[in-house]
């Protein structure tokens, strides 16, 4: 009897706490959604003749946070910041912004920052004569480096001598490692006198500091030579002094064989 007591007692407190806690409970009003954010912006050349400083001008609504991210690992919460860029190239530029409840907008734009003097006919000097290396080859030809035809034709300053491997299968990997290290900035590539089915077609040219970790400067893909000994001239964007450069050649159209006349590594401009 006494346990059926206390077992009444202990419901009778809780039914009691529960009606207290029932009326002294307020309901909570709902949060009032804020209006959603939204993010634009325009830009300008304060001075035509800095091509590297730029006015961004953020058009902002319904923010309490902003954010500016210019591309090349900078950034602001101005509303309408004022950027210099180091190096001319493609920067993406992005505004973000959001409101106190985490809505949030942003704006996106690729912004090319180019020198309106820069020509790209022209090219600088050939790394290869004026600061000397040494060229390695994957696959050489098959009476050597030295040899008439052999890896050592494709860079020595002749268009009218050619690098010729034969049984080419997709795997050809040129490299020179300069006598000191230089910051390139373009390549060139001529076509040898005769089987235009030899030429290079797809490539990509890369950099590297210690020969051990390799950075992509620049990729070709389905490239053809509309006649024998034509130059092509190919500029890319870096600010990185490299001790080697190679080149990457997956395809060539169509031949069991490849061959080119030249290849070169250069500084930008003369």
């Amino acid at each position: 009897m006494k346990k059926l007591f206390s077992i009444l007692s202990v419901l009778s407190v809780i039914a009691m706490l529960t009606m207290r806690c029932k009326k002294d409970d307020k309901p909570v009003p709902p949060e009032v959604e804020e209006p959603k954010p939204m993010a634009s912006f325009t830009y300008t050349k304060p001075d035509t003749a800095k091509f590297l400083e730029y006015q961004f001008t953020g058009i902002v609504k319904n923010a309490k946070e902003i954010l500016w991210q210019f591309g090349d690992d900078s950034t602001s919460v101005e509303v309408s910041p004022f950027h210099k860029y180091a190096y001319e190239g493609d920067y993406h530029v992005v505004l973000s912004v959001r409101n106190s409840q985490g809505y949030w907008a942003s704006k996106e734009v690729l912004l090319n920052v180019v020198d309106p003097s820069f020509d790209k006919t022209k090219v600088g000097e050939n790394y290869f004569l004026t600061v000397g290396g040494t060229l390695t080859v994957s696959r050489d030809n098959g009476n050597g480096p030295n040899s008439g035809e052999g890896s050592l034709k494709v860079v020595d300053g002749k268009s009218d001598t050619k690098f010729f491997q034969s049984g080419f299968s997709g795997d050809l990997v040129m490299k020179f490692e300069l006598n000191t290290v230089q910051v390139a900035g373009a390549y060139t590539l001529i076509s040898a006198n005769d089987s235009p089915d030899r030429d290079p077609k797809t490539w990509s040219l890369q950099g590297s500091e210690d020969g051990i970790k390799w950075i992509t400067l620049d990729s070709r893909t389905n490239i053809t030579f509309a006649s024998r000994f034509e130059r092509k001239l190919y500029h890319f964007n870096n600010n990185v002094a490299y001790k080697s450069y190679r080149l990457n050649v997956k395809a060539n159209n169509g031949s069991r064989d490849f061959q080119m006349a030249e290849w070169t590594v250069n500084k930008k401009q003369p």
